[in-house]
């Protein structure tokens, strides 16, 4: 799973954009997904390109997104990068459809810890998982 992962990214990244080719990626493995009910997948990248932009890739994303999406940097200094997205149109095994569902995450750059929330639009609480991510280049 993790290299499949990892080549999805790449094709996605060079197929989008030669020039614009990740300056490297963040590969996080991630625990306490069962607790988000399939909203947090354990396998999640992040492909910071040369230029600042951020991508995120998941099992959430490329089912519901189809490739990978575009986050907004919150935060990026020398301890930590905090990136936000929005996954629209997301529909529950239940049948339910969530308009927007908004997703954070927050990457320790000293540690590699990582912690991504969930929350659906309209709604006070979601779900949380933690865990590491590694730095790769290649």
């Amino acid at each position: 799973m993790k290299s499949l992962l990892f080549s999805v990214v790449a094709m996605v990244s060079l197929a989008t954009n030669v020039a614009a080719a990740p300056a490297f990626l963040y590969d996080c493995d991630l625990q306490g997904t069962d607790q988000a009910h399939g909203w947090i997948t354990p396998k999640m990248a992040f492909v910071v390109e040369k230029q600042g932009e951020v991508k995120v890739v998941d099992g959430v994303v490329l089912h519901f997104n189809k490739a990978p999406l575009a986050t907004k940097v919150l935060r990026n200094d020398d301890k930590r990068m905090i990136l936000r997205w929005v996954v629209t149109n997301a529909k529950a095994d239940s049948g339910r459809t969530f308009n927007n569902f908004r997703y954070r995450a927050s990457i320790s750059k000293s540690s590699g810890k990582v912690e991504v929330t969930a929350i659906p639009a309209h709604f006070d609480t979601g779900v949380r998982a933690t865990g590491v991510c590694k730095k790769r280049t290649k």
